[in-house]
């Protein structure tokens, strides 16, 4: 039986689980899951990606990630391929770590994001491994109800909708911890998009869009973005004056956010070094 194609896209808010292998344990020890934290930080900042929530249990882990720039797929090629890496050579193991290819389901910040975050923080509870959530450190619940600092993790999206400062932190413990219950299955839903027809129509199109734009020729994309900018050709390969090197820089962004190509390509097609090109980007 064929899969069913993973719908991944630029500006996209996701929610990720995966399984050990045979649900086989993925982190037997603190070491584990500090060293996949690491790698969580690690990976998030080279593609850009924003940590909302996570939880790292026995056997199967979660995110909740908001991927700036549709890199989803290399994101977790990396964080779990690395990760495999160090699992098997600490223990002496071979083989596959995750049994399977991550699941991915896009979904909204607001209304499901909220709902999500809660289950993902529930997991030690709903696991029968604790009752109370403080006990276990390896969700981003701590961070969430102010009583740790992550650097890494970006729980803003959520908590900025139970008001500012002390109160959201308290106003979030009370959600998380009443017993209710979730207006729908935040697991177990076979729709790849969550949350809303109109949500998921947009959320497709921005996926379609991202397909289409990457089979694009070269002089397509130089004249659509001369069109778009107002300028020619000549101004994103040779540029003079400021204005035209701002120009140039604007395409630069256009081509990595929306396009999603890479760094040598851009230099390619704009005549200039990736170096050039990574430059201009960082001081954007």
């Amino acid at each position: 039986m064929s899969r069913r194609p993973r719908i991944i896209g630029p500006q996209l808010y996701n929610h990720i689980y995966a399984w050990g292998n045979d649900r086989h344990p993925i982190f037997r020890n603190a070491s584990n899951r500090k060293f996949y934290l690491s790698l969580l930080d690690l990976y998030a900042a080279r593609y850009k990606i924003d940590i909302v929530a996570y939880a790292l249990m026995d056997w199967h882990i979660h995110l909740f990630l908001f991927d700036y720039l549709g890199e989803l797929s290399s994101f977790m090629n990396s964080l779990h391929g690395r990760y495999a890496q160090y699992f098997n050579a600490i223990t002496g193991r071979r083989g596959h770590v995750f049994g399977e290819r991550f699941n991915n389901k896009i979904v909204q910040s607001n209304k499901y994001g909220v709902w999500l975050s809660r289950y993902i923080h529930r997991q030690p509870i709903e696991a029968g491994i604790s009752n109370d959530l403080e006990t276990f450190p390896w969700t981003s619940y701590l961070t969430y109800v102010g009583k740790k600092r992550s650097p890494f993790l970006k729980p803003g999206v959520i908590l900025n909708q139970f008001g500012r400062g002390e109160n959201s932190h308290k106003r979030y413990e009370r959600f998380v911890r009443d017993p209710i219950e979730p207006p729908f299955d935040c697991d177990i839903k076979k729709s790849s998009i969550i949350d809303g027809h109109a949500f998921a129509d947009t959320a497709s199109k921005s996926a379609g869009d991202t397909a289409r734009l990457q089979s694009i020729t070269d002089e397509k994309l130089l004249r659509y973005l001369c069109d778009r900018l107002g300028c020619t050709t000549e101004t994103l390969v040779y540029p003079h004056r400021h204005a035209e090197h701002r120009c140039r820089h604007a395409a630069f962004q256009i081509m990595r956010e929306e396009y999603r190509l890479s760094l040598r390509k851009i230099a390619r097609l704009c005549n200039v070094t990736h170096t050039t090109v990574h430059k201009a980007l960082t001081q954007l």
